[in-house]
């Protein structure tokens, strides 16, 4: 991620065709912004349009809250009256985007929702599931209440949201910069604070973009057109709508795309089994191969133990190609991982026409809440014990091992150094324990802060990725070696994964992850630390058990 002063950013506006009609009462919350142009910075372009400085805000940004109905189709017909009176009535305002939110009295999951969604290839979809205990072994989780305030974080923030089509989108090939969070970011309003923009950036930016991870960019941002949020207790149909006359993009022109997505969604709920119907895996190739993997571990040990070099760590990844029958559906497959979801982020990411990105990651990167932000330090794995004895042992192995902690400490003091450059106060509680998930377990380490600026959102983005946990340290001599040892692209795996509000923020780290797509299979990625006194073949076994989470379900015997 660079903070480049290149013009490079591009919004996209998704444009399909036709109307339908009747509002009701509705909760406004609205904000008008003055509207000022710039002739610098980066450019705001759709269907070729003109250029624009994206540091000013869009000119009304609002939230209409609707009452309460019963069903997922009651709101489907309410948000289609409340369009068409919008479309009667339009603003008078050149640009802007508001939400339109129905709240359902059921608790529908999300993920559920997207399923029955299943026709909209066509058009990009998003999915993401927060953490969805309140305490992570034993501690109090950071998405729900302030460790600094000691204040609850209102409940209203969504369990899981899915999200189809885009009101706007954002995507480009060149590193995300300050200039392409700033034009996300005029988008948001920290008085409607559930518009949020979802997506991924690469691992590195600076790496060639493979074939498979084209329709990506070097990062891919969307504020959905349609969303389902699922809260605790109840759900909530969403639609919105995003305008700038100056890029030739009108208010009807938005809400024309939208009322052709709405006449083709859905209001029916396919219910999601948490197994993959009778799979067999018809091939499986790793890249790299053992033998290739030994290489590089051999290689990287020797440039560690070498006292003229500064690296000390270096995370290097597999890729395992797998083709199944019948194809995988990307969203079933992601259900399979709730059952080993606790305490984890789920995602899934699709632009048009193009592979899913799904993963299952238990690590943040950071959460920001106004001007508190949160953040982990995640290295060191071991699997679970069949009994509590055994467990016991191995977590008291790997608590006391001097390899794994030296890996830790450097990912620990790593992240402690980047909150220090942004925030006043830094607090590291605990400082080191055992992170227990339902297949494997960390070390762990949990790290808080206050910015001295909300703006400090992009320095903390910019400067906590990569991680040494999933690069190395020091990171740059990590990357190097990455590039020349890895010969497939990593893509968004290892990239922050999450999304911007106008007030709060949150990124999971995309480990754990695979791209998927339907009659070509899946690519799932996996890597590992390495550091001095490191084995390539105990290496290559937690790249096995990493990768089993997805291939578990799966008959193997169809290998040939």
């Amino acid at each position: 991620m660079a903070a480049t002063s290149a013009c490079h950013c591009i919004a996209h506006f998704m444009e399909p065709d036709s109307t339908k009609s009747n509002i009701l009462d509705a909760t406004r919350n609205t904000v008008y912004t003055h509207t000022q142009r710039y002739n610098h910075g980066c450019s705001l372009s759709m269907n070729g349009c003109q250029s624009r400085d994206l540091r000013t805000p869009v000119g009304m940004t609002e939230t209409r809250t609707f009452p309460f109905v019963s069903t997922p189709a009651m709101a489907m017909e309410r948000l289609s009256s409340a369009i068409t009176e919008l479309e009667l009535d339009p603003p008078v305002i050149g640009s802007g985007i508001i939400r339109l939110e129905v709240p359902i009295e059921q608790q529908i999951e999300a993920i559920d929702w997207l399923h029955g969604q299943q026709h909209f290839q066509h058009l990009p979809r998003c999915f993401f599931s927060g953490r969805s205990q309140r305490r992570i072994n034993g501690f109090p989780s950071h998405s729900v209440s302030s460790l600094i305030t000691g204040k609850e974080i209102s409940d209203s923030s969504p369990v899981s949201i899915a999200g189809l089509g885009s009101a706007v989108f954002f995507r480009h090939v060149s590193p995300f910069s300050f200039h392409d969070w700033r034009s996300i970011k005029r988008f948001l309003s920290k008085k409607c604070p559930l518009i949020r923009a979802y997506g991924a950036i690469r691992f590195d930016a600076l790496a060639d973009i493979s074939s498979e991870w084209e329709a990506f960019g070097s990062f891919f941002f969307m504020i959905p057109q349609v969303e389902f949020n699922e809260f605790e207790g109840s759900s909530m149909l969403v639609t919105t709508i995003a305008w700038d006359e100056s890029l030739s993009w009108t208010f009807g022109e938005a809400v024309h795309a939208l009322q052709t997505t709405m006449r083709q969604v859905s209001s029916n709920i396919v219910k999601l089994r948490k197994e993959v119907p009778n799979t067999s895996i018809l091939s499986s190739n790793n890249v790299p191969s053992k033998k290739l993997w030994d290489f590089g571990v051999n290689r990287a040990l020797q440039i560690i133990n070498n006292n003229n070099s500064p690296l000390i760590k270096v995370v290097l990844a597999r890729s395992s190609i797998i083709r199944t029958s019948p194809d995988i559906d990307p969203l079933t497959w992601l259900a399979t991982l709730q059952v080993e979801s606790e305490n984890s982020y789920q995602f899934c990411l699709q632009p048009p026409d193009a592979p899913s990105f799904i993963g299952n990651t238990p690590e943040q990167l950071f959460h920001r809440n106004r001007f508190n932000i949160y953040s982990e330090a995640m290295a060191g794995t071991r699997a679970r014990g069949d009994s509590k004895a055994l467990d016991l042992q191995i977590a008291l192995d790997l608590l006391y091992s001097s390899k794994d902690d030296n890996e830790f400490s450097i990912v620990r003091e790593c992240v402690r150094r980047k909150l220090e450059a942004v925030c006043t106060t830094i607090l590291v509680e605990p400082e080191k324990t055992i992170r227990k998930l339902p297949r494997v377990q960390h070390l762990y380490a949990r790290l808080r802060g206050r910015l001295r600026s909300e703006d400090d959102e992009f320095d903390i983005l910019s400067s906590l990725h990569p991680t040494p946990a999933v690069c190395g340290f020091p990171s740059e001599e990590a990357r190097v070696l990455i590039a020349e040892t890895e010969n497939f692209d990593r893509g968004m795996y290892a990239g922050p994964v999450g999304w911007l509000g106008g007030d709060e923020s949150e990124f999971a780290v995309g480990i754990r992850s695979a791209l998927v797509q339907k009659g070509l299979g899946a690519l799932i990625y996996a890597g590992t630390g390495i550091v001095e006194g490191s084995s390539s073949s105990q290496e290559w076994d937690e790249l096995e058990l990493k990768t089993s989470q997805f291939t578990k379900l799966m008959n193997w015997s169809a290998l040939s």
